[in-house]
């Protein structure tokens, strides 16, 4: 992992960031790390590492970018929908920030690395990516934002299923989330099959799923390497395409 360091100025990475996209990292692996500062800095840096391309994770207290080798993407107009998912979306409902701190508590509790807690998105990182909304000037560049998702059961009123995502020009990127899979079943299924059909009715080109997993292939979604992912987000992040709450 290579560092960001703090004296390192906005319009350096500016400048460094299409390069690691392109050339790799000195030691080829997927990574970068920055302080994750409760300034004004840290929301420029997240929309800047969004804007290239990068992934903005977290870990150790520190900022993880990462950029992958091999991105899983899909249009969501080509989204699979099985039967069983289709039956089941029928006693749930979805919404878009409607309850940001619920989202990012129930993904704290609910998913894990290893052990229950063990979570990388903190409240600091959490709170920065809020941040990101409020940044303005060059910075503010493919109208980064990041958004929580929220699939509801409809007679109970109860939250079974979210993400935290993130969208720039016309490309929207899922990064983390949970489901109540315990007590409503395939939940998180369904959860996607809205978020999908929502996501194409606003206009989004590209959903980007990251890294790969059975769940996503299932729905749609095909590797990329680096470079093409690249050329994608070069292409689309000027795009005009925006996540409103359903009506």
């Amino acid at each position: 992992m290579a560092r960001i360091p703090p004296s390192m100025t906005l319009e350096e990475i500016d400048r460094i960031l299409p390069q690691i996209v392109d050339k790799g990292l000195p030691d080829g692996g997927e990574f970068l790390f920055a302080d994750l500062a409760e300034d004004e800095r840290t929301p420029q840096l997240i929309a800047l590492l969004v804007w290239h391309g990068f992934l903005p994770m977290g870990g150790m207290g520190m900022l993880l970018p990462k950029i992958h080798r091999e991105r899983c993407i899909m249009s969501p107009q080509e989204m699979h929908i099985g039967r069983k998912v289709r039956r089941r979306a029928k006693g749930y409902h979805l919404s878009i920030d409607a309850a940001w701190p619920v989202v990012v508590d129930h993904i704290q509790r609910l998913t894990f690395t290893t052990h229950q807690g063990d979570c990388w998105l903190t409240d600091e990182l959490a709170r920065a990516y809020l941040s990101v909304a409020e940044v303005r000037g060059r910075w503010r560049r493919g109208g980064v934002r990041f958004h929580s998702v929220e699939l509801w059961h409809t007679e109970s009123g109860e939250l079974v299923a979210g993400e935290i995502g993130y969208t720039c020009g016309s490309i929207y990127s899922s990064c983390t989330g949970f489901t109540r899979k315990d007590k409503f079943p395939g939940t998180g299924s369904v959860q996607l099959a809205a978020l999908g059909r929502w996501l194409q009715r606003c206009g989004f080109t590209i959903w980007d799923l990251g890294m790969e997993m059975d769940y996503k292939t299932e729905i749609g979604g095909k590797l990329v390497q680096r470079a093409e992912w690249a050329s994608k987000v070069r292409s689309l992040r000027d795009a005009e395409a925006r996540l409103a709450q359903p009506g």
